[in-house]
């Protein structure tokens, strides 16, 4: 912290050793800190948010992108499967009905899986959030 002058005392303006404080200037000192402190937390808040949307979005656009290609090897494997059942003397709409509801089983534990797994997913800026919560029990030792 800077060394804290004032113009009383001696002239050279420097604070003589023991001297007290006058409390206003200790009130304008604790808000300009508090001021800093809150501009540096909104800061690392905004970068923390920034990086974990940025983080969000690129796996978002390779899933899709990875989704497209399985969608179109997928279709070729249940076209496939249905000529396969087809060969076995079972009539086209049954040989689909078998491959449709095999496809539709996996499709739902896919889809159930993947639901739980973004439930667990989160924007939410942690590193702040602690930072935030140490610096409010730090405030509170400070306050008489």
């Amino acid at each position: 912290m800077k060394e804290q002058t004032t113009t009383s005392g001696t002239g050279d303006g420097a604070r003589r050793p023991g001297s007290d404080v006058p409390v206003s200037e200790l009130f304008a000192g604790l808000a300009r800190e508090t001021q800093d402190l809150l501009r540096n937390e909104l800061a690392l808040a905004k970068t923390e948010t920034t990086e974990s949307v940025k983080r969000m979005a690129s796996a978002v656009v390779k899933v899709a992108v990875g989704a497209l290609v399985l969608y179109a090897g997928f279709l070729m494997l249940l076209w496939a499967a249905v000529f396969g059942l087809r060969e076995t003397d079972l009539s086209w709409w049954a040989s689909a009905l078998i491959v449709g509801g095999a496809a539709l089983f996996v499709g739902l534990i896919l889809t159930l899986w993947a639901k739980s797994q973004l439930k667990s997913a989160s924007l939410a800026p942690s590193q702040t959030l602690d930072s935030l919560k140490e610096d409010r029990a730090w405030v509170k030792g400070q306050m008489p």
